[in-house]
């Protein structure tokens, strides 16, 4: 029974990385008189070299090392050797925890993880400018040197985002032992300070229509019809949509309802791991009418001048909304004209006007109202202001009376 069981178990000895040839049929060493153990170590031949055997680390299944020259082999084995007792003594490479990170996120997208790829890559090549190659070489004060240094250039929101791109990297580097301690918690604070939207004025709004109307010049995408882009912008004023949403605006999926056009979307701007939310939005009969009848740039939507699939990503038809809108400023004087102040303005627009802070959330689609007050501060404000002159006048009046 001993025996038996002695016969069946697994046994997985230790073996050390070797080195070994695998000789062709037609080498001469099979003309020598030597044991197949003296065979695998030939030297004087040019058969292919094989790797196999463990390091400290790392498990090497048979393969082919990729060379002939006999030293060359031994050399490239003492640097495998060397790295795993570095490993052992340091821990995983920095480059090495990048990739491994950057390959389990599967729960960004394409974009979202391009910048955490271009984040990490400037933090590694930081970090190896200090002569840190390994992870756990990381400390508080190379990370915050890299706040200041190595995100030079980056203000606001943008260095607040990359800073929490950071942030996740390393807790995850922590909890998968990567790092020896929590260094995200003992780095310092950022604060971001958010840029204040900054909406168009009404004539501002007049002169943008009138040029984005009339500039033509061209073929192909949004300079092939000056009218529909005209229609484009104004579908962004009416409705506040990002320029990424409004170019996938498709009418056959508008409801009337009561009083105006119901439009119900998935916007594109939404994390990855969540479901999927509806966001409605509302546009008049007349913008509706409008676009139902103008030149569609596409047979399925009127502002894609490519065809688009529901999910695909149109980051290079919201450039080309941005730049068209460069060249709408620049012929009309009217400065940084960008698609997202056409948002702005929306957002304002319906601020000033009296309408309450979560209905105008709703309708960006804003994670919650907070999200709002903190990009709309000061006409936020204003509607407190315009609230305290109402009732001033409210009581003035029962005064009066």
């Amino acid at each position: 029974m001993y025996t038996a069981w002695y016969k069946n178990r697994v046994y997985n000895p230790v073996v050390p990385l070797t080195i070994y040839r695998r000789h062709s049929i037609d080498c001469r060493v099979h003309e020598l008189r030597l044991k197949a153990y003296e065979k695998k170590y030939f030297k004087e031949c040019d058969c292919p070299i094989w790797l196999t055997g463990s390091t400290d680390t790392e498990r090497y299944p048979r393969q082919a090392l990729g060379v002939r020259d006999w030293p060359a082999a031994e050399a490239k084995l003492r640097s495998l050797n060397a790295e795993s007792k570095d490993e052992t003594v340091h821990g995983l490479k920095l480059d090495d925890c990048i990739t491994r990170y950057l390959d389990a996120r599967d729960d960004v997208k394409p974009k979202t993880l391009a910048q955490y790829k271009l984040l990490l890559g400037r933090l590694k090549d930081f970090a190896h400018g200090k002569n840190k190659f390994f992870s756990r070489e990381l400390s508080v004060d190379v990370l915050e040197d890299f706040k200041t240094y190595g995100l030079a250039g980056l203000a606001g929101t943008s260095k607040g985002t990359s800073i929490a791109k950071l942030a996740h990297f390393l807790r995850e580097a922590y909890r998968r032992g990567w790092i020896a301690e929590s260094l995200v918690d003992k780095m310092r604070r950022h604060k971001s300070v958010y840029e204040q939207k900054q909406p168009y004025s009404e004539k501002e709004v007049k002169l943008i229509l009138d040029a984005a109307g009339k500039i033509n010049g061209g073929t192909t995408g949004y300079a092939k019809s000056a009218a529909t882009f005209r229609l484009l912008v104004e579908l962004m004023l009416e409705t506040g949509l990002r320029v990424s949403d409004a170019v996938k605006f498709d009418p056959k999926r508008c409801v009337k309802s009561k009083y105006l056009w119901l439009y119900s979307f998935h916007p594109r701007k939404a994390k990855k791991n969540e479901a999927p939310k509806l966001l409605d939005i509302y546009l008049t009969a007349k913008l509706k009418k409008k676009i139902d009848e103008c030149e569609w740039l596409s047979p399925a939507l009127p502002f894609a001048y490519r065809a688009v699939s529901a999910d695909e990503e149109t980051d290079y038809l919201g450039q080309a909304v941005y730049e068209r809108l460069q060249a709408v400023g620049k012929a009309c004087a009217v400065d940084d004209c960008r698609p997202h102040r056409l948002r702005d303005t929306f957002a304002v627009g319906l601020l000033t006007k009296g309408v309450p802070l979560e209905d105008v959330s709703k309708l960006l689609g804003h994670a919650s109202i907070a999200v709002t007050e903190k990009y709309y501060a000061p006409w936020v404000a204003s509607r407190k202001l315009r609230l305290e002159r109402l009732l001033s006048e409210t009581f003035a009046n029962a005064k009066g009376h």
